[in-house]
């Protein structure tokens, strides 16, 4: 019993401590382009192409972040629907 209220102590803290990064890190780089926005061509050094999965920005939405922005959402969108 102790080590089951152990164990879910400890994942209630990395969870949170996960939530708490993503609130002051929301954007973290992207892993197709390593935060470059563009791709490399592997045949010529000098021709690149804009990345498509960060839109040549370079910076993705963390995924913790994006599920907060979906209940954020959510829970605005039930209000106004009474």
């Amino acid at each position: 019993m102790r080590g089951t209220i152990t164990a879910t102590g400890i994942l209630l803290a990395v969870v949170a401590g996960y939530a708490l990064s993503c609130a002051i890190r929301p954007y973290r780089d992207c892993w197709c382009c390593d935060g470059r926005g563009h791709h490399r061509s592997k045949r010529k050094s000098k021709l690149s192409r804009p990345c498509r999965w960060c839109r040549a920005s370079g910076k993705r939405l963390r995924v913790g972040r994006r599920l907060w922005n979906r209940a954020r959402r959510l829970h605005r969108d039930a209000g106004v629907a009474r």
